[in-house]
C-alpha cells in the first residue's frame, strides 16, 4: 500500500504559533494538509498570523487555520484558561485536537545566579513546565473529550541544547529544560497510549535571535555560528519544524528527545567561556 500523509486532515494545536519555530510549526502542518489552530500571547498578533497562514496555502479551507489568544503568564487563572481554550479550539470536543506542539516560551531575562531569588527562579519554570503540565491535567481528566486516548495523538514539548551543554550564564535555563524533559518522560508513562517527546532545538535564527545578530559585529556573528554549529551556520525555523512533525507521524516514537542542532552537542564551549 502507498504511503499515507499521516497528518493529513489531523488537528494540530501549537502554543507559542505567533512566531519563531511555532509559527514555523503551523507553516509545516499545513503543508502536510492538517487543521491547525495557533495560540499566542494577543488576540490581535494571532489574527495577523492566521490570516498570513491562510495566504499561504489559498487553496485551503479558511476554516483550516485559526487561532486564540492565551495569555500563559496569568498564573491566577492559568487552569481556567487553558480550559476555555482547549473547548474554543474543539468547539467543546467536537472537533477533537490531535497533536499539540508547544513551542511557548517567556522571553524574560535570564536572571543570573547572584541575582537569583526564590521568585525569580520559580517564575522560570511556569511557561515551559508548569502550564504544559496543567494541559496535560485537562487532558488527563477529561480522558476523550479533547485528544482521542491513542497513540496516533501525541505531545510535544520544547527544551534545548543548554540543558545538556550549559554555558555560563545559562544555569536556570538549563534547569527549567532539564524539568520539561522530566515530565516529558513522566507523562509518556503516565498518560499512554497518548505520546509525548521533547524537542531539543539549538541555534534557530528566530526572530528573538535575530534581535540578538542585529547589534552585533560581523565578526562575532560568524563566531557564533561556528560554535554553535558544525554546519558553521544557524538554523531556520522551518529546518526544526521538522523535528515536530516527525514525532507527531511517527506513531513508535514516544518519551524520546529528538534533537535539530547542526551538531552543537558535539562542539565544545571552549570559544564561549565554558
Amino acid at each position: 500500500m502507498a504511503h499515507a500523509n499521516r497528518l493529513a486532515n489531523t488537528h494540530i494545536l501549537v502554543f507559542g504559533g505567533t512566531s519563531g519555530i511555532g509559527y514555523a510549526i503551523a507553516n509545516m502542518a499545513l503543508s502536510y494538509s492538517a487543521r491547525v489552530t495557533i495560540s499566542g500571547s494577543t488576540q490581535e498578533k494571532v489574527d495577523t498570523k492566521v490570516s498570513q497562514l491562510r495566504s499561504l496555502y489559498p487553496n485551503a479551507p479558511a476554516t483550516n487555520i485559526g487561532g486564540f489568544a492565551l495569555n500563559l503568564l496569568d498564573q491566577d487563572n492559568l487552569e481556567a484558561n487553558l480550559k476555555d481554550l482547549l473547548n474554543k479550539a474543539t468547539q467543546n470536543g467536537e472537533n477533537k485536537i490531535d497533536h499539540v506542539a508547544w513551542s511557548a516560551g517567556d522571553r524574560r531575562v535570564l536572571p543570573k545566579l547572584d541575582d537569583a531569588t526564590p521568585e525569580t527562579v520559580k517564575q522560570m519554570f511556569h511557561v515551559r513546565m508548569v502550564a504544559p503540565s496543567i494541559l496535560a491535567k485537562l487532558i488527563h481528566t477529561h480522558p476523550g473529550t479533547y485528544m482521542p486516548v491513542s497513540s496516533t495523538s501525541s505531545i510535544t514539548l520544547t527544551s534545548g541544547t543548554n540543558t545538556h551543554r550549559p554555558l555560563p550564564g545559562w544555569t536556570f535555563a538549563a534547569t527549567v529544560g532539564g524539568a520539561t524533559e522530566g515530565l516529558v518522560r513522566g507523562l509518556a508513562v503516565e498518560m499512554k497510549p497518548i505520546r509525548f517527546n521533547t524537542v531539543v532545538p539549538g541555534a534557530i535564527q528566530t526572530e528573538l535571535l535575530q534581535g540578538m545578530l542585529d547589534v552585533s559585529p560581523v565578526e562575532a556573528v560568524e563566531a557564533l555560528k561556528k560554535s554553535f554549529s558544525l554546519l558553521g551556520e544557524f538554523g531556520q525555523p522551518e529546518d526544526i519544524a521538522e523535528a515536530y512533525g516527525w514525532v507527531m507521524r511517527d506513531r513508535f516514537a514516544n518519551g524520546t528527545l529528538v534533537a535539530s542542532d547542526g551538531g552543537r552537542l558535539l562542539t565544545g564551549n571552549e570559544q564561549l567561556g565554558g
